[in-house]
C-alpha cells in the first residue's frame, strides 16, 4: 500500500488525536471523585442502616418504659389505697390488717423491682440517643461531602467534556486528509494494538512498541520509497518515517 507523505503524516496527527481523546475518555471514567461519591455512598448506607437499629431498640425501649411507668404507678396507687384502708380504722381484724400490711410490704417489693428495671431502661434509652444523635452527626458530615465532592466532580466533567469537544473537533479536521484505504488499516491496527495504530520510526526505535529494529529491516524499510507504508516487525504498527 502507498500513500502520500503529507497522508501518513495526517495519519500521526490524527493518532496524537485519538489518544488525546483515549486518554481523556479513561480520565472521566476514573476520576477519583466517582470513587470518593462511592465510599460516601456506602457510608451513608451504613450509617443509615445503623440507625434504623438504633431506632427500632429505641421504640423497643419507649414501648417497655411506658409499660413499666403504666404498672409502676398500678402498683403505687393500689400500695397507697392498702393502707389507706388498714388506717381507715375500718378494718378491725388483726388477721386482716396482717394481710394487709403484708400485701402492701409485696406491692412495694414489685414497686421497687420495676423501677430498678425503669432505671435500666432509662439507661438503655439515653445510651441510644446518644448513639442516634451521633449518627446523624455523620451523616451531616458526609452529606456535606458528598455535596462538595459531587460538585468538585462536576466542575471536572464539564472541563474534560471541553477538551474532549476540541479533541474530536479538530480530529475531524484531519480526517480529510488521510486516504480511506489508509485510515482503514490504521483503525484496524488500532483495535489490535491498544489504541496506538500508528507511530513514528526514531533512529531504529518504534516509537509504538519502543523496540529496536534490526538493522537488516531497518536497512529495508529505508530502502522503500517514501510513499510505501512501513510497518513496525515487532508491533505490526504503520511506521511513519519522519
Amino acid at each position: 500500500m502507498q500513500a502520500p507523505i503529507a497522508e501518513q503524516r495526517a495519519l500521526l496527527q490524527l493518532q496524537a488525536h485519538d489518544s488525546a481523546i483515549d486518554r481523556l475518555d479513561h480520565r472521566r471514567g476514573s476520576l477519583p471523585e466517582d470513587a470518593r461519591l462511592a465510599e460516601l455512598g456506602d457510608a451513608l448506607a451504613a450509617v443509615d442502616q445503623l440507625t434504623a437499629e438504633r431506632n427500632g431498640n429505641l421504640a423497643t425501649v419507649q414501648r417497655d418504659q411506658s409499660r413499666l411507668e403504666h404498672e409502676i404507678d398500678m402498683v403505687t396507687a393500689k400500695a397507697r389505697t392498702e393502707e389507706a384502708r388498714a388506717v381507715s380504722g375500718k378494718v378491725t381484724s388483726p388477721k386482716e390488717l396482717t394481710a394487709i400490711q403484708e400485701e402492701v410490704a409485696g406491692l412495694k417489693r414489685r414497686q421497687s423491682t420495676l423501677e430498678d428495671e425503669l432505671l435500666e431502661l432509662m439507661e438503655q434509652r439515653e445510651t441510644l440517643e446518644g448513639e442516634l444523635a451521633g449518627l446523624a452527626t455523620r451523616r451531616d458530615g458526609f452529606t456535606a461531602e458528598q455535596a462538595e465532592v459531587t460538585k468538585a466532580r462536576d466542575a471536572a466533567l464539564v472541563e474534560i467534556d471541553r477538551e474532549l469537544d476540541a479533541e474530536r473537533a479538530a480530529r475531524d479536521g484531519v480526517v480529510p486528509g488521510v486516504g480511506e484505504q489508509l485510515r482503514a488499516l490504521y483503525d484496524q491496527v488500532r483495535s489490535r494494538q491498544g489504541g496506538v495504530g500508528a507511530a513514528t520510526l526514531v533512529g531504529n526505535t518504534c516509537q509504538g512498541c519502543r523496540v529496536s529494529i534490526s538493522p537488516v529491516e531497518l536497512a529495508a524499510i529505508r530502502k522503500l520509497p517514501p510513499e510505501e507504508i512501513k510497518r513496525c516487525e515487532n508491533c505490526r504498527r504503520i511506521l511513519v518515517v519522519e
